[in-house]
């Protein structure tokens, strides 16, 4: 909460000295101006007072305009620190939002490894992850995690991996993803980097994009049909390549795709840490550009079958 009150009171100082500010505040002298200007022509002999014209006592209230000015350009200035738009054809709402994702409702989802390890520690899971952060969070052990993990994946076909490892021993496909309740609260854990041998990490942004597709059919045919939170997964200790930016489009692309073929739930929310959106200049304003077109400018055939495309 206090990352986020920083990152605004960041922007909001940034945006005192934008453009727009500027004009709101110098739109407040116009005002002044205009209104000398009036008075001049109308009323330039009309006395106040027995004493003074009213354009003379109109330009005495200059501080006044000054102080509105400055209220305006703050105004104008305050930082957004969320986006919305709303699916064409559906009724589904996609958000961005710069924020703690653990503060907003629904399910959430968190990216993993293939070998779906749990322990917290600097050569295996970052206690600075977003899986690390979570586990504390919801878990009073470690190992309360592992056995939830362990159940919910008792069914799905994995690889024993040989030799010695930090880390756990099978390995499952990735786009695997498995559903815990912990506190009464769900959370789905997709697999969509490999681990190796010494616990270090990786990821390719074609495993984010089949990852993606298999949660949303995970979601669709064992989910709760409730909003679901997630963060931009893999651009953290998964070692992304690609530009957080680039990983927001491609979930939202993703959903947008999924939600040709079923209804699994009414809103997503795409949760940037206010670190990551100061440190890595993420443009909220780009995103909602790109938001709105996604949402407002692509067409679904009747029957749910696939996305048409986007309209020109």
């Amino acid at each position: 909460m206090v990352s986020q009150y920083l990152y605004l009171a960041k922007a909001w100082f940034k945006n005192l000295f934008s453009l727009r500010a500027t004009t709101a505040w110098l739109s407040a002298f116009g005002t002044l101006w205009l209104l000398v200007e009036i008075t001049t022509f109308f009323f330039s002999d009309v006395k106040l007072f027995g004493t003074t014209n009213i354009p003379d006592n109109i330009r005495r209230l200059w501080p006044l305009f000054f102080i509105a000015g400055i209220a305006l350009a703050a105004f104008e200035a305050r930082p957004r620190s969320s986006v919305s738009s709303k699916l064409n054809g559906r009724d589904i709402s996609i958000r961005i939002v710069i924020g703690d994702l653990f503060l907003q409702p629904g399910a959430m989802v968190i990216g993993s490894n293939t070998t779906f390890d749990t322990r917290i520690s600097n050569n295996l899971i970052s206690e600075r992850s977003v899986q690390g952060l979570f586990t504390k969070k919801y878990y009073d052990d470690e190992r309360q995690i592992e056995a939830e993990l362990t159940v919910a994946l008792q069914n799905v076909p994995s690889t024993a991996l040989l030799g010695t490892r930090v880390g756990n021993s099978l390995r499952y496909e990735i786009g695997t993803c498995a559903a815990v309740h912990p506190k009464g609260r769900t959370a789905y854990f997709l697999a969509i980097a490999h681990v190796n041998e010494h616990g270090v990490c990786s990821a390719k942004f074609e495993d984010v994009k089949e990852g993606l597709a298999k949660l949303w059919v995970f979601i669709g045919s064992r989910g709760s049909k409730e909003r679901i939170v997630m963060p931009v997964i893999g651009t953290g200790f998964a070692r992304l390549a690609e530009t957080r930016t680039e990983v927001i489009h491609e979930i939202i692309k993703s959903f947008v795709a999924a939600c040709s073929e079923r209804t699994f739930c009414e809103d997503l929310t795409i949760v940037i840490s206010p670190s990551d959106a100061t440190k890595y200049s993420i443009s909220l304003k780009e995103l909602e550009a790109f938001l709105d077109h996604e949402c407002k400018y692509t067409a679904f055939a009747t029957g749910n079958r696939t996305p048409l495309g986007r309209v020109a």
